[in-house]
């Protein structure tokens, strides 16, 4: 009896040892995969970083040749037609626009959020530019009227945005002080 119970105790410590090393085996296996699937979102993480670097990169680029492509359109009419007046003329106006166009289709492979960004952009300056035609904006008076609305406008707008985040401070606060109580 003693012979069983001796081979019984030696076959368990000998079975349970044998359960303990595939065990380790598969903790280390799962800590390698854990370790392997960090090491693969740091990766993205910095690829995408490094993406979102590059976009804003050549927005920025897009933007300063726009610019400069305007500018030079702009120079170019005014020394065809002999003129140094501010107000852009009809011929300058569609030059741009037709320079504008072209430039959207050589960028339509970047992404469809700079060109709705673009749209809306110049959607405003056309309409900046028609409102002045309209009300005969030609005059220093009325430009310098114009560019102080926009600029009591702004500043309300502000003012508006200052307004609404401390109200939401003070309501933050104040449900955060009825949870103390």
């Amino acid at each position: 009896m003693k012979n069983k119970l001796m081979m019984i105790s030696a076959l368990g410590l000998v079975s349970a040892f044998l359960m303990a090393v595939p065990v380790k085996a598969e903790d280390a296996v799962k800590d390698q995969d854990k370790l392997q699937t960090q090491d693969q979102l740091r990766t993205q993480d910095q690829l995408r970083t490094q993406d979102k670097l590059q976009t804003q990169d050549q927005v920025r680029d897009q933007d300063r040749l726009k610019a400069q492509d305007k500018l030079q359109t702009k120079e170019q009419l005014r020394l065809k037609a002999g003129k140094d007046a501010e107000v852009p003329a009809g011929g300058e106006k569609a030059a741009l626009k037709d320079q504008e166009k072209t430039r959207l289709m050589k960028g339509a492979g970047n992404g469809k959020g700079e060109m709705v960004r673009e749209r809306a952009q110049n959607a405003g300056e056309d309409k900046a530019l028609k409102n002045q035609e309209k009300t005969g904006a030609g005059d220093g008076k009325e430009v310098k009227k114009q560019e102080k609305k926009q600029t009591k406008a702004s500043v309300k707008e502000q003012r508006r945005a200052e307004n609404a985040e401390r109200r939401a401070n003070r309501s933050e606060n104040r449900k955060a002080g009825g949870k103390r109580k």
